[in-house]
Parts: structure tokens; sequence; C-alpha cells
């Protein structure tokens, strides 16, 4: 069977980790596997070094996602804030009555030429991109025997009350489109309750994500991260520099735990643009951090770094609808300390593999993180707990399983 998995992605991080997982955990090796995606996404790369079964990779260029759209071209003048929002302000107007029928017409002919039998859009969020929701209607309207799978990782917006006419329409598109409306959590599932297209639909469903066991993997990640200070216990988070992703709140946290643990080091990897790294590192800089905090980029094998860490640090402040490095720690023996945001107090709830921290108590997240630093055995056991809770329900098999019977379907 031939295979499309489609998607809109601009970050490296979660994304790109469910795919590769997905696909390697993928339980028939016949299947003819082809992801396509627009060629300026970062994570590419992460892909296709860390797929290790063969796939095909067919990338795409539109107007809007180009470079020069996204401010990532090498052309200096495209990076100019005007420029951007001209790009940002031309698509708002356009994307209702010029962009969605013309995606949806260029994609109908796209599938109705390829040889693909089934194809599943994995959306960032919803409603996320528009190109992506126009994937699973075009998709229908490209006279394939199977409906599509729109699978979906953050939470659901309400849209806006001027485009909500638009929305619903498009809404409803959508559901008539697919087979399945699949998440990665209840929580995140049950966030479409606020677009009403979706109310009382039979075809709502969600699937835990799962990663490698890395136990099984053969291969030892060797990394070169800076590491100026020689302290034996760190704090580890990793995640893009969205801020929505707290990490103003966590440094808050750490000033905390320094005060009675001026040794510990909290190191912090991911993708982020300039000015997102400039703010954190600011802000580091404010609370006087900058011997206890290492700041780095996005790391495509950070295995060595989660099995060293004594404590990993989920801050999100909004739409964290699982949080993939919480099941990572989990394999890995390593206590977590989340926020309550999202799906992430579903994910690490009954696991007894570290602690669920209000999002507005920075104290409290702080407390939890020095508690484990403080006390090995506690942190033996919740270690322990995680370990055993990752191979119950967090496998990358588990995960992969699921998703090809529905697809198989």
């Amino acid at each position: 069977m031939k295979i499309c998995f489609f998607t809109e992605n601009y970050y490296k991080g979660g994304l790109d980790t469910f795919l590769i997982n997905l696909f390697n955990g993928w339980p028939d090796q016949r299947d003819e596997i082809t992801l396509v995606c627009n060629n300026t996404h970062p994570g590419l790369d992460t892909i296709k070094n860390r797929t290790l079964r063969r796939i095909n990779i067919k990338t795409y260029s539109r107007l809007f996602t180009s470079s020069i759209a996204q401010g990532q071209s090498s052309s200096r003048w495209s990076r100019y804030l005007p420029v951007r929002a001209f790009f940002v302000l031309t698509y708002r107007l356009l994307q209702y009555p010029i962009l969605s029928p013309w995606y949806i017409l260029t994609l109908s002919l796209y599938f109705r030429r390829s040889k693909f039998d089934r194809l599943m859009v994995v959306n960032g969020g919803y409603p996320a991109s528009l190109l992506c929701r126009c994937a699973v209607i075009a998709w229908r309207f490209s006279g394939k025997r199977q409906l599509a799978i729109m699978n979906f990782h953050n939470s659901a917006i309400r849209p806006s009350w001027y485009l909500g006419i638009f929305e619903y329409l498009i809404d409803k598109l959508v559901i008539q489109s697919v087979t399945h409306m699949v998440s990665v959590s209840k929580n995140c599932l049950d966030s479409l309750e606020t677009r009403k297209a979706f109310l009382g639909s039979s075809k709502l469903f969600y699937i835990y994500n799962g990663i490698r066991d890395p136990k099984n993997s053969q291969k030892s990640a060797s990394l070169k991260v800076d590491e100026t200070d020689s302290a034996k216990q760190y704090c580890l988070m990793l995640a893009t520099y969205e801020t929505r992703k707290g990490h103003s709140y966590l440094l808050q946290s750490i000033k905390h735990v320094v005060d009675e643990l001026p040794d510990i080091q909290l190191r912090i990897y991911g993708y982020g643009k300039p000015h997102e790294k400039r703010r954190v590192a600011e802000e580091v800089n404010r609370l006087e951090l900058r011997d206890n905090v290492i700041l780095g980029d996005f790391v495509s094998e950070p295995a060595s770094l989660i099995a060293g860490a004594s404590v990993l640090a989920v801050p999100s402040q909004a739409y964290e609808s699982f949080g993939l490095t919480i099941i990572e720690a989990m394999a890995f023996g390593v206590p977590v300390v989340t926020t309550d945001v999202g799906g992430m107090p579903e994910v690490l709830g009954e696991s007894r593999a570290g602690y669920v921290c209000a999002k507005d108590d920075p104290i409290e997240f702080g407390t939890a993180i020095k508690n484990i630093l403080e006390d090995p055995v506690l942190a033996y056991k919740l270690g322990r707990n995680g370990r055993k809770f990752f191979e119950r329900k967090f496998t990358a098999q588990t995960m992969a399983q699921q998703y090809f019977r529905m697809i198989k379907g």
C-alpha cells in the first residue's frame, strides 16, 4: 500500500519526533511511505537522518510557505519587519476567498495524479495550517476511494467571531472529508468542543504518542554539548524557544532553587528564531543566572542529555497537548516536573513519575525540582515508576500499530 503523510511545519521539534517514531515503528515494511512537506521545514534533515526504514520525501514550495514569506530567506531585505508584515496581512486577506479554493483545486489535481492509496495529514494544531486542512478536503475531491485521516497535535483554538462563518464552513468540509479526526490526548481532542462543526461527531479519536525504546537502540548518542560547568546534577528542558513553552516561568523557578543549591545547573536546548532566543537570554541576565544556565540549539540526538539529567522540566504555559519529552524522560528513568497545562497531567498523572504543578506558581515548580535533586531515593523511585509506565503505554510500536489499523481500516 502507498501511504502519504502530508504536513506543513516551520519548527524542529515534537512533530518531527512523532513522524520519526511512527515511521520507525510501522508494522508493515512492505508499505511505501511518502512524506510530503514544505521545503522550508528546518527539521527535514533530522527526519531523513533518524528514520531507519526507507521513506520517500517530496517537498513543495508555495508563495506563503516560501523562505521569503517566512522571513528565512538569505536576502537581507526579506527579514525586515515591514516585509514580513506584508506577507502576513496579504495571507489573512486572501486565505478564504482566494487561497482555500486554490489550495483545494491544485491539491486535488496533485492527489488525482498520484498513486497514493491512503492519506494522513499531520497538523501542528487546529486550525493551524490552512494548507493541511485543504489537503484532506482535496483528497476527497480527487476521487480516492478511502477518505483521509486528520491528525493534530496541539489544542484547538476558538475562531475569532469575525471569522466564524468561514472557519465553520471549512471545518464542516474537513469532518466530512475524513474517516478519523485523531489527536494525541483526550484533553487535546476535547478542545475541539470550541468549534461547532465537530460537536457530536463520531469520528473523533485520540492515540497517545510513543517513542522508540532507547534500551533497544544500538546507536549511542555522541553529543558535543557546551558544558561550561562541571556540575554533576542538572535540570534539563528540551523545547522550542516559543513563549508558550514557559522559559521565563522556569527561570523564575530555578532562581528559587539556586538560592538553596547554588551549584545546580539548568540546560535548555531547542530550535528558535533569533529574537526568541534573545528574549530568553535577556531573562537569564535579568535574574542573574548566567553561571547556572546553558542555552543551546536544537539537538537531534538528545539521548545522552536526557539520560544524564537529574530531572526533566516541562514548564509550558499554553497549548501543550501531550509533552513528548515527558515520555522520553520516562524511557530513561528520569523524574519529570510539569505544569498543569493541556494533556500533560493526563500523560504524567497516574505514572507516579514526577510532579504536576500550577502553571502560575513558579515557586511550587522550583520546590518540586529541589525536592528531587535533594533526595536520591525519591528520584530513583520516580524514575523507576516512569520506566514501567513507559513500557506499558508509550512505545513507538504501540502507537504505530494503532495508526496502522486506523489507516488500513
